[in-house]
């Protein structure tokens, strides 16, 4: 090989190593940023964690703004284990929430319950995140009511975990009253984590008071409200509306007092196929979309004696 041809030939070598290590170097960067937004997320402060822990599942919930601590439906498994109380219906839902177009805010959920003339029963499976940071919830619920105050309570297995870091696991605990004044006019009362559990060092797991309302003057037309405290944040409030245009079909809207969101939704049912769709924006971080799909079991007929 001629002397001249060497230089060369040794600068295309070292020019190919140097891309690859800058593809490399990049890589290694966005591995590494990501991973730092989820250990900032975790533990930059005592009720901070990247879920929204706890965060409403249903998109009936969403499109109504998440004022349901005062409604029994298919989402209270979730939402208000007192609900459970007031379902004479079994039903078994799934959603999917997806976070500001982030695949890594991914959030989903399979949840059901069972009538049972000792209490209702309510299972719940939720997932958030990525193989980077994860959390996985599975809940029991219990409640039992009279003609117009219904009890719940539900036990949470959680665990959180940072590939390559940390994996952690706690209890949480909830609580829900619910109360009819009226054929129209209902209470509800939530109370989310009552042990302060906590997953990390220094990092707690936020305790949630929500106190709401529901007033259905009309059959076509529901009113909710609500209040939910975080113990370390100030109060939020958030208020929605459910109108059935034609019969089955439902067009909801709704909006919170701080967090700039708008709320938007509609909701069909088809026999016993149950479809809810909905759309919150945040004026910073966008759009999230919200589906759900639930199955109405049908209820076997009791033979007479």
């Amino acid at each position: 090989m001629p002397f001249s041809r060497q230089p060369r030939i040794l600068l295309q070598k070292s020019n190919a190593l140097a891309k690859k290590e800058a593809k490399y170097r990049v890589l290694f960067f966005q591995k590494a940023s990501l991973i730092t937004f989820y250990c900032v997320a975790v533990f930059s402060a005592d009720y901070s964690r990247a879920s929204g822990e706890p965060f409403p599942i249903g998109a009936r919930s969403w499109g109504l703004g998440n004022a349901t601590a005062a409604i029994a439906d298919k989402q209270s498994v979730f939402n208000n284990p007192a609900g459970l109380g007031f379902i004479t219906d079994n039903y078994i839902s799934t959603s999917y929430h997806n976070r500001y177009t982030i695949a890594g805010l991914n959030t989903f959920s399979l949840g059901g319950n069972f009538n049972h003339k000792i209490a209702n029963i309510g299972l719940t499976i939720e997932r958030f995140g990525d193989k980077l940071y994860h959390e996985q919830k599975l809940g029991l619920a219990l409640a039992r009511s009279s003609n117009r105050v219904s009890l719940g309570i539900k036990v949470s297995y959680l665990q959180a975990a940072i590939e390559g870091y940390a994996s952690k696991h706690t209890l949480l605990t909830e609580f829900g009253v619910m109360a009819k004044l009226s054929s129209a006019l209902h209470f509800g009362f939530s109370a989310y984590n009552l042990t302060t559990a906590r997953l990390f060092v220094s990092q707690h797991v936020p305790t949630v008071l929500r106190l709401g309302f529901s007033y259905q003057p009309a059959r076509q037309l529901l009113l909710t409200g609500e209040a939910e405290k975080d113990l370390v944040l100030p109060t939020l409030f958030k208020v929605g509306l459910e109108y059935e245009i034609v019969k089955k079909f439902y067009l909801r809207t709704g909006i919170t007092s701080k967090l700039n969101n708008a709320h938007f939704g509609i909701g069909f049912q088809a026999k016993q196929f149950i479809f809810d769709y909905a759309a919150s924006s945040h004026s910073v971080l966008g759009f999230s979309h919200h589906l759900t799909l639930a199955y109405q079991l049908v209820k076997t007929p009791q033979k007479s004696l």
